[in-house]
């Protein structure tokens, strides 16, 4: 059993606040002290990892090593990082840290397994769809991505950046492009996951991560 958890967050602030959120909404608790003791480490100053990834950006990683110490220092048992995008580093990030990390992409693909999807259409960063972050985990369990058009991530990116800057996007385009594949879609971006999509079928990264955390800390509703 973990005693306490460590949440490696900033990317975005508010898919953190959102996670945090939801794992204190779930918790059938009584008293304070039924809920999951937790340390939240807000590093926005992470530098985005798309730009990094796809465009020459300053890489992320050190910061991210940087950030999983500092949880360490903590007494962290158990580390959930709320942000897609960086599993593109899960395995420098695990290899560095002393401390468990859930991989949410990981967790994802294995209960689209379970459901029995054999296809799906991914909500994402453009950096978590063009380096397969996600084929990576989905093919080992013969799932297949359908491919996703440029101007679609372009506007799961304009979204994306909207949901950051704190304003209510339109999501329309985004619900329409998934509801032409008539797919299961994954929702495969944490500030994706902090706005309700209401006319497609959907599995959130970030809510199978909420509950993979709160079966880990043998919290059952």
């Amino acid at each position: 059993m973990y005693k306490r958890l460590g949440i490696l967050g900033g990317m975005g602030p508010l898919a953190t606040s959102t996670l945090y959120a939801n794992i204190i909404k779930s918790t059938p608790a009584q008293k304070d002290q039924d809920y999951i003791d937790m340390v939240i480490l807000n590093a926005s100053y992470i530098p985005d990892r798309t730009e990094a990834i796809l465009r020459g950006g300053e890489s992320p990683l050190p910061y991210l090593l940087n950030a999983l110490k500092t949880l360490e220092n903590c007494a962290c048992d158990l580390i959930a990082i709320p942000c897609n995008t960086s599993h593109y580093f899960y395995d420098e990030m695990q290899n560095s840290c002393k401390i468990k990390i859930l991989n949410m992409i990981d967790l994802t693909a294995e209960k689209l397994m379970n459901l029995g999807v054999t296809d799906t259409y991914l909500m994402a960063t453009e950096g978590t769809i063009k380096t397969g972050v996600y084929e990576k985990y989905l093919s080992k369990r013969n799932i297949q991505i359908i491919p996703t058009t440029d101007e679609e991530i372009a506007e799961m990116m304009k979204v994306i950046y909207e949901i950051k800057a704190g304003k209510n996007p339109d999501l329309f385009k985004l619900e329409k492009n998934a509801k032409k594949y008539d797919k299961m879609t994954i929702i495969g971006c944490t500030e994706l996951s902090t706005v309700k999509f209401k006319n497609i079928t959907s599995i959130d990264a970030m809510e199978v991560l909420k509950e993979k955390i709160l079966e880990s800390f043998g919290i059952t509703k």
